[in-house]
């Protein structure tokens, strides 16, 4: 799955992230479950902070994405 920022967007960049995990899911692109890319490499991809990513990924694990 590819991950599109848009940094000059109002909707945080952690919430850009959950949504399209959730989007992914909701498309059957992604399956619940799926591995995602790890911290690190989706933040270096993304030109985010690790942390960033972070957010993100615990979020959608609250969620139960």
């Amino acid at each position: 799955m590819q991950f599109i920022i848009n940094h000059s967007s109002m909707e945080p960049i952690y919430e850009q992230i959950m949504g399209q995990i959730r989007s992914g899911i909701a498309k059957g692109t992604m399956k619940e479950g799926e591995a995602l890319p790890s911290v690190r490499a989706l933040a270096k991809d993304l030109k985010v902070s690790a942390l960033t990513v972070k957010k993100a990924y615990d979020w959608s694990r609250k969620a139960s994405l």
